[in-house]
């Protein structure tokens, strides 16, 4: 898997990727002049293919700054694009206003794009299938939407203007991916209330240009779990990836990336994700409406053969046992390779948990350390966990809860850790 990882994060494109166009200039105290302007939003309106829009050092108040196919934006020095509305704005404008929207090929280089009273700082989605984007050296900040919240509140606003019309699923990055369209993203910032970086595929991708790839490389993502009242919501969405229908392998890459918390997924996960990122836990659909939270479900459920590659995480390894071992049940230590563990074995022998079938002879995929979702541990998946809870073995090799012989811990939102004895291989 390892090799996989590393196969798949060098795929990262280092070369220029449209064509050389003229070079535009945005300077705030410029004169109008060819190819000089003093607001984004004009050079954009004669950007063409392959253009490169340099922007000057400076803060620019400008919002629903739409990118022409194949144009880059590119900050010179510090460049900060600040989309704010006023707290009064009616719904259908903050739904339908982002800082920028990047719906085509394109590029954004060395800029600072925050939102405040609006949808994003930069919405990408709504291509036509088989485009390239690079971000790189970015920061997105959404400040949220509380003002608007607040404002409605306080002046008692009906709907569809009213508090619970506001957009509450607040990201600093809003993607969706259309077939074959690939989205690469290096040494960029994400921070929002809720969703720091969001994405999501679509459906059928298998019958126009197949499966769309995202990677991010060294980015940090920061969630502060805040709902639209100042409420804490009880976790942090740093990753918001939604699942559809695509039919195709769609790869997430997270390389080096720091996340602070959890990766969570809307329905039943139809994406391959690779992250080497330690220690994240995992929610199901908590914040995965725009108007709403909706609750903790049994998404996991739907589809166990899918679970996070994280090359930090998880080993290969071979049944050197005469039993199968299925997925969910825990391993110990055997000879060169693994076994099925029982509670007959000393606990000092455990190894982890089978991410799939493993037959006498084969090899496959053990989690090792770090947390996993209850429904992925064979003899819990339909107990309702208390965080703290110590987690044994069963005669079966199943898991139980146990104050004898514990390998894992129940953790948060029924997230258990697995207990690193990686030191017994």
């Amino acid at each position: 898997m390892k090799k996989t990882f590393g196969i798949l994060a060098c795929t990262i494109l280092t070369f220029s990727l449209f064509a050389q166009g003229r070079i535009l200039t945005v300077r705030a105290d410029a004169i109008k002049e060819e190819g000089t302007f003093n607001i984004i939003a004009d050079a954009l309106k004669v950007a063409r293919f392959g253009d490169e829009i340099n922007i000057q050092e400076g803060l620019y108040h400008e919002q629903g700054l739409m990118v022409p196919d194949g144009v880059t934006l590119t900050g010179i020095g510090s460049v900060t694009i600040a989309g704010e509305l006023p707290a009064d704005v009616s719904t259908e404008i903050s739904d339908n206003t982002s800082t920028i929207d990047l719906f085509h090929n394109g590029n954004l280089r060395n800029l600072t794009v925050t939102a405040r009273n609006m949808r994003y700082p930069v919405h990408s989605d709504f291509s036509n299938g088989n485009t390239i984007q690079e971000i790189e050296n970015c920061r997105f900040i959404h400040y949220g939407n509380h003002e608007m919240y607040q404002y409605r509140l306080s002046n008692n606003v009906a709907s569809p203007n009213g508090v619970n019309d506001v957009f509450r699923a607040q990201s600093a990055w809003g993607g969706g991916t259309k077939a074959g369209d690939k989205r690469y993203f290096s040494n960029c910032y994400f921070e929002s209330p809720v969703r720091a970086f969001s994405v999501h595929n679509n459906v059928d991708f298998h019958l126009t240009y197949g499966a769309s790839f995202t990677s991010l490389e060294n980015c940090v993502m920061i969630s502060h779990g805040t709902d639209l009242n100042g409420d804490k919501l009880g976790f942090t969405v740093p990753v918001h990836i939604q699942s559809l229908q695509s039919n195709s392998p769609d790869k997430i890459i997270l390389k080096d990336c720091d996340i602070n918390g959890y990766l969570c997924f809307q329905n039943s996960p139809t994406f391959e994700v690779f992250c080497n990122t330690p220690c994240l836990k995992t929610i199901f659909n908590t914040a995965g409406a725009s108007k709403q939270m909706k609750p903790l479900s049994a998404q996991a459920k739907q589809n166990l053969s899918f679970y996070v590659k994280n090359p930090t995480e998880i080993l290969n390894l071979k049944n050197t046992g005469k039993q199968i071992i299925r997925r969910g049940q825990a391993i110990k230590r055997h000879k060169r390779g693994i076994a099925l563990m029982t509670s007959c074995d000393n606990r000092k022998q455990f190894m982890g948990l089978a991410m799939q079938d493993i037959e006498p002879g084969q090899s496959g995929d053990v989690k090792y350390r770090g947390y996993l979702l209850r429904d992925y541990f064979r003899g819990l998946e339909n107990l309702q966990l208390i965080d703290g809870q110590q987690v044994g073995v069963d005669e079966k090799g199943n898991f139980r809860i146990s104050e004898r012989g514990k390998v894992a811990l129940v953790s948060v939102h029924q997230n258990i850790l697995i207990f690193d004895k990686s030191k017994n291989r």
